[in-house]
């Protein structure tokens, strides 16, 4: 269950509010709900319901009293009225039990009844600080109202005012948490939405993009704009430079229909539109989920260029810029990864987070150290086999001589890890590892042998006290995690202040060198540029071939240290 802290201030002043809303409609349509003379339960429960509509808890109850016990009509009303108490343990005691049996979905029990058992779950969870479970509970109300023989508009627009009034209460790590754990595309749409309306410059044109991707969705879109702030107004400052760019219409192609990369797509979305804000740029984004299938990207681009993008940042998944590179782009490409082999395709052009860039680096500065002999140490699956395998292509093609892999797992003792160092000495080590697992087998290694590792050593996390073990150990990573307060990258503190440490600030970063590769290529297309972004020092070629330096970091008995800048 997702626990909403930083809202204790929403939920201590706005909850009365909402659930004087809510309360009003578990019982709200019930006045359109034509009594059946023959059914006395019905008849009384729904003179229950109106008595709460009236503030009246004691009329609720005795209209309780009137109905049979064993009656569900009787459970569904006394749990309406424990949640107008604020009993959430007794609604949930009450209610859950007809929900999960499927007594609920009796076709026997008015829509209103069934509406009302879920409103008053919603109530109940709002006072667990269980925004999900609320939204899901909700949902589920406004699909019995829409049954209803009269369809009460009023209603059904003050349940989405509570819905969004919900979810505008959490900030976008929370929002996007509850995303990750639901797949119901109903409220996909709601949590998107609120994402797409959270700090935008243009809340209609939000709503306009976010409609395109949920075309069929129950949100009423005029409602969420009467509730929304006014939208700011795009950064003109420099008129020059708003004027420049204002004619671009720029397509973003990030896996937001992808559970697992969702976090990365919203992060690079972030860092894309603070750079973007940072210049004054009043171009034209709109987003194009994808799902990381290589079958259908080719679809999304084709889309994108018939939209009248100008310009177009993504895929993200490797396999799809794999997809992309074997066809021909009518406009310039951003893409955010590698492909799977080389390419010299106009139009393409390719920045990533990249494994290969990385073990390029350590290489070259190793070897330029007088180093000459290596041993890796890696995990042997997965990103560590990535790693160990760009590594060892990297130094040898340097002219290093590589002296042993050795593969170790949390199960390896310091015995086996002995047993398999080299009898001769080595002039560095490797540790294509975890953080975890590196921790784990630094302290057995010879201190004396330099080691070094890749970005995914560090946590992001300046200081962590298991980091202890690593100390002297050297890494590469992205200027941005090694010294965020460097002056020229305020511009985005503010923006990035929202997403965790680690990895997510390695996407943000991705995101806004995104776009000032794109504004080089935009305004000096064919010619060679050279960025100080916050992914490394970046240089795009003549011909469109673009390399990136990163920052070297060491850890220190004080946490880590930067010691060179690109």
């Amino acid at each position: 269950m997702i626990q909403r802290l930083s809202s204790s201030f929403f939920w201590l002043f706005c909850l009365p509010c909402l659930i004087y809303l809510s309360a009003t409609q578990a019982v709200a349509a019930v006045s359109n709900t034509p009594p059946s003379t023959g059914n006395k339960a019905e008849v009384t429960f729904i003179e229950g319901l109106n008595c709460l509509k009236q503030n009246d808890v004691a009329c609720a109850k005795i209209a309780l009293l009137r109905i049979p016990a064993q009656e569900t009509y009787a459970k569904i009303l006394e749990g309406a009225i424990a949640a107008a108490e604020k009993d959430a343990d007794k609604t949930f005691r009450l209610l859950l039990p007809i929900q999960v049996s499927g007594a609920a979905t009796d076709a026997s029990l008015l829509p209103t009844a069934v509406a009302s058992l879920h409103a008053s779950l919603a109530l109940a969870y709002d006072w667990q600080a269980d925004p999900l479970r609320a939204l899901e509970q909700r949902i589920l109300a406004e699909n019995q109202w829409l049954t209803a023989s009269e369809v009460d508009a009023q209603q059904l627009r003050q349940n989405q005012q509570v819905i969004w009034q919900s979810l505008t209460a959490l900030d976008r790590s929370q929002l996007i948490e509850m995303r990750g754990e639901s797949f119901n595309t109903g409220i996909q749409g709601w949590i998107d939405l609120a994402l797409a309306v959270q700090d935008s410059t243009d809340v209609p044109a939000s709503i306009a993009n976010w409609q395109k991707v949920y075309p069929d969705h129950n949100a009423y879109t005029d409602l969420i704009l009467e509730l929304s702030p006014k939208s700011a107004q795009p950064m003109t400052d420099d008129p020059a430079a708003a004027g420049a760019t204002n004619k671009y219409k720029i397509a973003l192609l990030l896996p937001f229909g992808s559970p697992d990369f969702y976090p990365a797509a919203d992060a690079i979305q972030q860092g894309f539109m603070a750079a973007r804000n940072a210049a004054h740029d009043t171009s034209e984004v709109i987003i194009y989920p994808t799902s990381g299938d290589k079958d259908m990207i080719n679809a999304v681009y084709e889309q994108a260029v018939k939209d009248g993008a100008n310009f177009i940042v993504g895929p993200l998944a490797r396999d799809e810029v794999t997809a992309l590179s074997t066809g021909k782009l009518s406009v310039p490409t951003l893409a955010l990864n590698q492909a799977d082999s080389s390419f010299d395709l106009k139009n393409l052009y390719s920045l990533g987070l990249s494994i290969d860039t990385e073990a390029a680096q350590i290489a070259k500065m190793t070897r330029d150290a007088g180093m000459q002999r290596a041993v890796i140490i890696t995990a042997g699956s997965g990103i560590a086999e990535r790693m160990s395998e760009a590594f060892a292509a990297a130094w040898q093609a340097e002219g290093g001589q590589l002296v042993q892999r050795i593969t170790v797992d949390e199960n390896t003792t310091p015995e086996n890890l002995q047993a398999q160092l080299p009898a001769h000495s080595t002039d560095m080590i490797l540790l294509a590892t975890s953080p975890e697992l590196a921790r784990q087998i630094r302290g057995h290694l010879d201190i004396t042998i330099p080691a070094y590792g890749f970005s995914h050593i560090y946590t992001g996390v300046n200081y962590e006290p298991e980091d202890a073990s690593l100390l002297a150990v050297r890494f590469i990573d992205l200027p941005w995690i090694l010294n965020m307060q460097d002056a020229n990258f305020s511009p985005y503190m503010d923006t990035a202040a929202n997403l965790p440490e680690g990895m997510m600030q390695r996407w943000f970063a991705l995101g806004v060198d995104a776009y000032q590769v794109l504004a080089a290529i935009a305004a000096r297309p064919g010619q060679p540029a050279s960025i100080r972004g916050l992914t490394g020092r970046i240089q795009v070629g003549a011909n469109g071939e673009i390399t990136r330096t990163l920052a070297v970091g060491r850890f220190t008995g004080d946490g880590v240290v930067l010691e060179l800048m690109p």
